[in-house]
């Protein structure tokens, strides 16, 4: 059965496409490599193992080496075809005759609903360890200022350094 998963920019829809390559463990097909080493890393960082993401140029450059039996969860469809094509996509359609029309949008918007919770649930919890706020970001800018100051000493000794250098050159000069 194909799903169908559009939001906006930004509203998790490489999430919900990692999370059904969690359950499933089909691959995600991505545009480029970079794209995939991002899926991986947010795959990761969310706990999910998934299989490493494909991009378009392994697809094109080694066919061999996928199964055509493979199922694919393709992430960012138009950057995919665009990349594939190399033209711009102004329109995308699709037949799933498993859906009826009505209940498309319905069945999908509850299903990413809920998984959407699941996600910000667990992102909650992560950061209830942090008890106040204030405090860590005050830690943060601490830390952020000790980093600064060991960054400019490091900065001045080489100043240092290279006057000395240069002094050195004039006194030989001098001679």
């Amino acid at each position: 059965m194909t799903k169908l998963i559009g939001f906006g920019r930004c509203l998790g829809k490489t999430t919900m496409a990692i999370l059904e390559s969690h359950a499933t463990g089909n691959r995600i097909l991505v545009a480029n490599q970079k794209m995939a080493e991002n899926t991986f890393k947010m795959a990761q960082e969310l706990g999910y193992a998934i299989p490493y993401p494909i991009c378009v140029n392994d697809l094109v450059r080694t066919p061999h080496a996928y199964s055509s039996d493979e199922h694919l969860i393709i992430d960012n469809v138009e950057m995919v075809l665009r990349e594939m094509l190399h033209n711009k996509i102004d329109t995308i359609t699709f037949d799933n005759r498993a859906i009826d029309p009505e209940d498309r949008y319905l069945e999908e918007i509850s299903t990413l609903k809920q998984e959407v919770d699941a996600c910000y649930k667990e992102k909650t919890e992560l950061y209830q360890d942090i008890h106040d706020k204030a405090e860590h970001i005050e830690r943060i800018k601490r830390s952020n200022i000790e980093l600064t100051q060991a960054l400019s000493d490091t900065i001045y000794t080489d100043m240092r350094a290279k006057a000395r250098y240069r002094q050195q050159g004039r006194k030989w000069r001098a001679r």
